[in-house]
């Protein structure tokens, strides 16, 4: 299977039967997302959406978002087009100031199927838009190229 259509065309129930949820993961930082609603203190938010690589910060430097208070928004293997289903709940209704994206590598991985170079940015560049639109300054951030995953 080199795409999404070859596995729909294949009748995988799976790929069928996604929701929202299961696709995009949204109910991730549900529970943290309703608690920091309730926090008065907006004006400084930053949140870093992203995979994996953001993800990580939470263990590999935990002390640094605690200093900083940004709100880390990664989950390991999500694609662009996974965030940008779930860029509303757990970027857009935590009134940040800033957002950093760092997004791509897993498309590029297929970790969803095939993913075009133009989707991909396509994707990316409806989250910034987006963000754009509610006020949100945004940051992209990108890695370096890679040989392996």
């Amino acid at each position: 299977v080199t795409n999404y259509r070859e596995l729909i065309a294949m009748g995988n129930e799976q790929a069928h039967s996604q929701d929202e949820v299961s696709f995009s993961n949204t109910d991730r930082y549900k529970v943290a997302n309703t608690e920091l609603g309730l926090l008065a203190i907006k004006e400084n938010r930053v949140v870093l959406m992203g995979d994996s690589i953001t993800e990580g910060w939470n263990s590999t430097n935990p002390g640094f978002l605690k200093e900083t208070g940004f709100i880390n928004r990664g989950i390991g293997g999500q694609t662009t087009p996974q965030m940008l289903v779930r860029f509303r709940v757990d970027v857009i209704d935590l009134q940040p100031r800033i957002v950093v994206i760092l997004a791509g590598t897993n498309d590029l991985a297929g970790n969803t199927g095939y993913a075009s170079i133009a989707s991909i940015l396509g994707n990316i560049k409806s989250m910034a838009e987006i963000a754009s639109h509610n006020g949100i300054e945004v940051i992209l951030a990108s890695l370096l190229p890679a040989i392996d995953y």
